[in-house]
């Protein structure tokens, strides 16, 4: 009687193509940490620009004191501020494991993304701490000395732009490969307008950026951060 044989056994193996990466469990933290940013940005401008009506460049140096001593929501909207800039900083530190495994080599490009969002995050923390420290003090400030710290509280978004180009487009060249293209391309021309220098600006610049610079868009890194959280998030294993 002839008896059935039982062949190999056959073991299933689950692979992921090249160019893609599995997100598994990190999937929640980088959609926390990408939409955070968003949030805590617009909220900090809604507070600062709204409710503590943040005076132009251009206005007398005694609008700007007045304008610190409304203490609490001066700080109120400098820390959400603050909280953006961590929050997008978290975000940088997950996205950079995301892109270490999709990319090939030494992994360099993933490097220099997560570099210049570090760069990024340590300006945008500056601005918004030196309007912070003037509602502080605002009670010993004179005039003139709370218009210097307003004044040097914008300086960092010019920088903060150049430093936030490099991050945009060091993700953007690594997720060419396993990203839809109407994500990567328009990512790469958001890095390259960054870099738009600020010329032709007046007086009261950068509080109303000519729309030709970097400095117009920089806002829209946000909102950019946020879109790449939920692409990476819910794009295929």
């Amino acid at each position: 009687m002839a008896t059935a044989t039982q062949g190999p056994e056959v073991r299933r193996v689950d692979t992921v193509p090249e160019g893609r990466t599995r997100l598994g469990g990190e999937r929640p933290e980088l959609l926390l940490a990408g939409i955070t940013p968003l949030v805590a940005g617009l909220a900090g401008l809604i507070v600062l620009e709204g409710v503590a009506d943040r005076p132009e460049l251009d206005q007398p140096p005694a609008v700007i004191l007045s304008y610190f001593q409304e203490q609490d929501t001066v700080i109120l909207g400098s820390f959400l501020l603050m909280l953006a800039a961590l929050s997008f900083l978290w975000f940088a530190g997950s996205l950079r494991a995301v892109l270490r495994r999709m990319e090939d080599g030494d992994g360099h490009l993933s490097g220099i993304a997560f570099g210049g969002a570090v760069a990024a995050a340590v300006l945008m923390l500056a601005w918004p701490a030196a309007n912070l420290f003037g509602a502080l003090v605002a009670d010993q400030l004179t005039a003139a000395q709370a218009q210097t710290f307003y004044f040097f509280g914008d300086v960092f978004l010019y920088p903060a732009a150049m430093a936030a180009a490099v991050f945009v487009g060091a993700t953007a060249l690594v997720a060419l490969r396993a990203l839809p293209r109407w994500t990567t391309w328009p990512s790469l021309a958001l890095a390259l307008w960054l870099l738009i220098p600020p010329i032709g600006q007046g007086v009261d610049a950068p509080e109303n950026p000519a729309p030709w610079t970097g400095l117009a868009v920089l806002p829209f890194v946000l909102l950019w951060v946020a879109l790449v959280a939920v692409v990476f998030a819910r794009r295929e294993r």
